[in-house]
């Protein structure tokens, strides 16, 4: 047990500013969904402060048994294999119905899911689990019992250590000394796992050797996630096309709506200027009036006359006074309208700039995935033409004489030439895993297709400093040197 599979487990350093924004396959809104079972029951948050390894220690010292591996190297063959790392899980959708039960959970990367509770139904599965390790194994013997619920399927990380009744170290007593006895240690162990899920509608998958069914590689897989990137690509593509027709058919409705709002504005202008026209002129007979008024008190015209003028008077200002009233009550109707165009054109815009936002949004990853695609297209090109000059300069070299043909081979031998005419794509499928933190699974792949194998140890991981492009060419790096065949170097 490494420090960095502990730390894997544990979640250790989860929460810095890249692992929530680009994490694989965990997803750290979901990771206070985690928890551990121990003696004494489910403990509710994963035990970060004791690492997989010291609490390993502290078993062995507490048991009084000494670690036959240490002082000893990694690549010292008397080293003895003294962990077993288990993992439990079972069918996606029964898995995640007793994690979630019927929360809506969004499985894509970078979605939030803070809101996620655990369900019971989880909990009680997991101490089933570990009631059925601790009775077949023995619950000293488990360091660890880690249950993460932040990952595409929910499983469990059980670590144990091989120890008998007599306190001796005893992998093969455990898990088989060959690949036969193993191989029916570990039928044995499905069957009874069974057993206890059956309650969970979990069944019993067919057993390999009754289905002939063989493990996908990462080759086969690589496949399908190209695959699934051009499906992906496909369905962005017919999102953008339809958020373009919706961008402009909004456009020429803004248009229409432009234009009628101008109509509106236009009328409710004229109307106010009417108005205030109509109110001076009213405001003029109003003085007229009381010109009269005071002309008659000065004697200046008859009874008669000032009755004469200030009856056609008042009849202009009744006019006037309908006039204004009709002009107001018009106006009054064009300020409504002025004011529902405005709202509906202000609704449009922000529907018109969100579409825009989402096709920019979209559209980087788009670009993204396409980039990717044409990469790998690329790349078996390049692959397929880096083989055939690799095999032209190794039948070159043959026509050479002895003491140039050692020089010359020499310069070839472990270049990057090599390597990419060799097993270019099975550097790319280890790369790939290891970027997307498949460490087991890819030195369990390099160590089946010719590679060392060695895995790139503890501390593996995306540095915080560090940008996608450099950690992506260090892993590319470790994947060449992974499929390096055991005792060749590796020329950079």
């Amino acid at each position: 047990m490494t420090r960095a599979q502990s730390n894997e487990h544990l979640r250790i350093a989860q929460q810095s500013a890249y692992n929530k924004k680009v994490s694989g396959t965990q997803d750290p809104t979901r990771e206070h969904l985690n928890f551990e079972i121990g003696r004494g029951g489910i403990v509710k948050e994963v035990d970060k402060d004791t690492s997989i390894p010291t609490r390993i220690r502290e078993i062995l010292k507490a048991r009084g048994i000494t670690d036959p591996n240490a002082g000893l190297s990694e690549d010292d063959p008397r080293r003895r294999r003294t962990v077993a790392n288990i993992i439990l899980e079972g069918s996606r959708d029964v898995m995640r119905q007793l994690a979630f039960g019927n929360q809506e959970v969004n499985f894509k990367r970078g979605s939030d899911n803070s809101q996620v509770t655990r369900c019971p139904g989880i909990e009680k599965w997991a101490q089933d689990m570990y009631r059925f390790m601790a009775d077949k194994y023995g619950e000293d013997n488990i360091a660890a019992f880690i249950v993460h619920l932040d990952e595409t399927l929910p499983h469990i990380h059980c670590t144990l250590l091989p120890i008998t009744e007599k306190n001796k170290f005893s992998y093969n007593k455990f898990f088989g000394g060959n690949k036969e006895d193993g191989s029916h240690k570990f039928k044995e162990l499905h069957d009874q796992l069974a057993e206890v899920n059956a309650k969970y509608g979990l069944e019993r998958g067919d057993s390999i050797a009754t289905t002939n069914a063989k493990h996908k590689s990462y080759m086969q897989w690589l496949e399908e996630q190209i695959d699934s990137n051009k499906e992906s690509l496909n369905k962005q593509e017919q999102k953008i096309t339809e958020q373009s027709a919706q961008i402009t058919a909004k456009q020429r409705e803004l248009d229409n709506l432009e234009a009628e709002l101008k109509k509106a504005e236009k009328r409710y202008k004229g109307l106010t200027t009417m108005i205030t026209n109509l109110r001076e002129q009213k405001q003029k007979i109003i003085t007229e009036i009381n010109g009269l008024e005071e002309e008659y008190k000065n004697g200046h015209i008859s009874i008669n006359e000032l009755e004469e003028k200030k009856q056609k008077l008042e009849n202009l200002l009744n006019e006037i006074q309908t006039k204004l009233d009709d002009k107001s009550t018009k106006l009054d109707a064009a300020m409504a309208e002025l004011e529902k165009l405005s709202g509906m054109k202000g609704n449009l815009e922000q529907a018109y700039n969100s579409l825009q936002e989402q096709v920019e949004k979209d559209c980087p990853e788009l670009e993204d995935i396409a980039m990717r695609d044409m990469t790998s297209v690329m790349w078996s090109e390049a692959t397929e033409e880096v083989h055939k000059e690799h095999q032209m300069l190794c039948d070159f070299s043959k026509k050479l004489p002895p003491e140039l043909r050692s020089e010359f081979e020499g310069l070839i031998e472990g270049s990057f030439i090599e390597d990419i005419a060799e097993r270019g794509m099975e550097i790319v499928a280890t790369s790939t895993a290891i970027f997307m933190g498949l460490i087991d699974g890819a030195t369990k792949f390099s160590q089946e297709n010719g590679g060392g194998g060695n895995g790139p140890g503890s501390g593996w991981r995306r540095k915080e400093d560090e940008d996608e492009y450099t950690y992506r060419r260090r892993c590319c790096i470790m994947g060449r040197m992974m499929m390096r065949p055991a005792g060749r170097k590796l020329k950079r």
